[in-house]
């Protein structure tokens, strides 16, 4: 899986209709610790779930593409950020 393809699967249910507080829902599957951001950790369990075989590096080029701060996590901002700027391209 890459990014676009990540992104699309992620904005699927996402169009510009939706408000700020769905995506933030969207968000909150992710961030299942409630730790106030998305992890490689998060990533990981997210694919596992979808029964998608993600290698470790392709979750990690996903956390850089959306750390816009480059901390190694994503924040809700930036997620918020790359999921309305896919719903936009």
């Amino acid at each position: 899986i890459d990014f676009g393809e990540w992104l699309s699967l992620m904005t699927k249910r996402v169009n510009d209709k939706d408000s700020r507080a769905n995506i933030n829902k969207i968000f909150a599957l992710f961030d299942d610790e409630r730790t106030g951001f998305i992890s490689i950790k998060n990533l990981r369990r997210i694919s596992q779930e979808l029964n998608e075989q993600v290698s470790e590096e392709e979750l990690q080029e996903l956390i850089t593409r959306a750390d816009t701060d480059h901390d190694g996590l994503v924040s809700e901002e930036e997620f918020y950020t790359i999921l309305t700027r896919k719903i936009k391209d």
